[in-house]
Order: structure tokens, then sequence, then C-alpha cells
């Protein structure tokens, strides 16, 4: 049997995922936002699924971003909600390990929040994760600036427009 290797079920890919996020974000995240932040990160086929309705520019936005489509990728994702309930495992064992290095604040990591600790990355990190945010840096911009400033709950939040209205662990 052939493994092929897949950075959803990399919580080590994660943590450097979600402290893109962190460093790309102009605003605190919550975990929950995080998470769901981190999918449309790793698999930006799911942007294009989103319900815009009264968000018509972040659509026009999407659009000169040039990411690829579900009908273009090369393999057959499922449902949002599947991948969503399975990469957050991963995702609660990267925060976790961040949480663990003394990267993250334990006290905000424990109100449900990520906060950079004192300590903060490497500098090897740092500079790694810099390369990586000016490298995507309209990706995350759409990701960490526009999405990131609709809300989450509510009948237009993010969790209502992308079909994951009913949560998960996470939450």
């Amino acid at each position: 049997m052939i493994r092929i290797w897949h950075p959803m079920r990399d919580p080590h890919h994660c943590c450097f995922r979600m402290l893109a996020l962190i460093t790309a974000s102009p605003r605190r995240l919550s975990v929950s936002r995080a998470s769901l932040l981190d999918t449309f990160l790793l698999f930006p086929e799911y942007l294009h699924e989103i319900q815009y309705t009264g968000f018509g520019e972040l659509r026009g936005s999407l659009q000169k971003l040039n990411l690829p489509k579900m009908k273009d990728s090369f393999i057959n994702l499922p449902d949002i909600r599947i991948v969503y309930r399975e990469l957050q495992v991963f995702q609660r064992a990267a925060l976790h390990q961040l949480v663990a290095k003394n990267i993250l604040s334990s006290p905000s990591f424990k109100d449900s929040r990520l906060q950079m600790s004192e300590k903060g990355m490497p500098s090897d990190l740092s500079q790694t994760i810099q390369a990586f945010v000016a490298e995507n840096s309209a990706q995350l911009a759409f990701i960490a600036n526009d999405l990131n400033a609709i809300p989450l709950d509510g009948p237009m939040g993010l969790f209502r427009r992308t079909n994951l209205e009913m949560g998960g662990r996470l939450r």
C-alpha cells in the first residue's frame, strides 16, 4: 500500500499554518475562527463554495486571486463539514503543541483566543513564517483580513455561509 503525505494530517504543518494566520491577521483570532480560516488556507477550493450574499466585493476579490476550484482539483474533496471535523483533531494537537512550546499564550488559549506568548517564535521560524506570508500575501490577505471581518455566528455568519452552522467540536 502506498501512503501519500498530505498537510491535512500533519500537526506540524498545521502549527505552521496557524502561526501564518496569526501573523497575517490584523485582529486576534479565536480558536474556532482560526480553525475555520485554516481550513480555507489548506483547501482554497472551499472559498468558492461560500455564500457571498451581501459581500459582492469579496466575490470579486476571490476571482482576482485565481485560486483553484473544486472541479479543477486533482482530488475529489468531500463535503466541507467532513473535512472541517477531521481537521480539528490535528488543529487541536497543533495548538496544544504551540502552547506547550510557549509560542502561544496559555492563559489566552484557555479563553479560546490565540495570542503569541511573551517568548514568541524562535527567530528562524519567524523568518520562515514571514517569508510564507509574503509569498502568499494575496491569499492570506483575503482569508485573514476579508473573511476574518465576517462574524462567525448568526444568520449571516461564516458558519452559516459555509454550511457549518451546526459548528464542530472546537466551538
